[in-house]
């Protein structure tokens, strides 16, 4: 019984934190399609493809990839419950954090280099976190946390790139290139973790893939 009590307190704290954490995304979504297709009250139209808002349009479509695999993630991650006391409080830091900036990114799309900046600073949270988690042993450093390490640095080397070649390309060059670079890394983890996201009736395929 109290194992039962302790397994149904858990869930309960891990429910009330994910409920936070997507309060704070769905803000992030909604205010990132009214600053990019909402201006003086009333929808732009096809303004949104125009050469002055296209930067804000591709930045959008940059941003909303993203969040969607950072969040499906999140969600896969805080949905184990684990061993560890604190996970679920240790998670939600973590998570609030990620959330803030993803809102903070949606005030950002009028212009590649703070979209950058902001971009470049969730991903470097990203590894450190990930480091923190597999080096205190909460969580299994497997082959989906080492892809994110991987895909994190070559983002954050991407953006490097695109911000120091902007002044050149111009912002709607850049912005293409920064929605890109988010579009083949969503793809890239949806395909080679997806039995993480989408796992398999066969657990052993799940675990060999997790373990590399």
């Amino acid at each position: 019984m109290a194992t039962q009590n302790r397994e149904e307190a858990l869930k309960c704290s891990t429910s009330t934190l994910m409920m936070i954490y997507y309060v704070i995304i769905g803000l992030a979504i909604t205010e990132a399609l009214q600053n990019a297709f909402i201006m003086d009250g009333s929808f732009i139209g096809e303004r949104a493809i125009s050469t002055a808002n296209l930067p804000r349009t591709l930045l959008l479509f940059a941003l909303l990839p993203t969040i969607c695999r950072f969040v499906h993630g999140a969600s896969m991650h805080l949905g184990l419950l684990g061993e560890k006391r604190f996970k679920p409080l240790l998670d939600f830091v973590w998570f609030f954090l990620q959330a803030s900036i993803f809102y903070l990114m949606s005030f950002s799309l009028e212009s590649p280099v703070p979209f950058s900046i902001f971009f470049g600073v969730l991903l470097l949270l990203d590894v450190a976190w990930l480091l923190l988690l597999g080096s205190i042993q909460y969580v299994k450093v497997g082959f989906t946390e080492i892809q994110w390490l991987v895909s994190d640095a070559a983002i954050i080397v991407a953006l490097c790139g695109i911000c120091l070649a902007r002044e050149r390309v111009g912002n709607t060059v850049a912005a293409s290139l920064i929605l890109s670079v988010a579009f083949l890394a969503t793809v890239l983890d949806y395909a080679m973790n997806r039995e993480f996201y989408f796992p398999s009736r066969d657990p052993s395929a799940t675990e060999a893939l997790r373990e590399g």
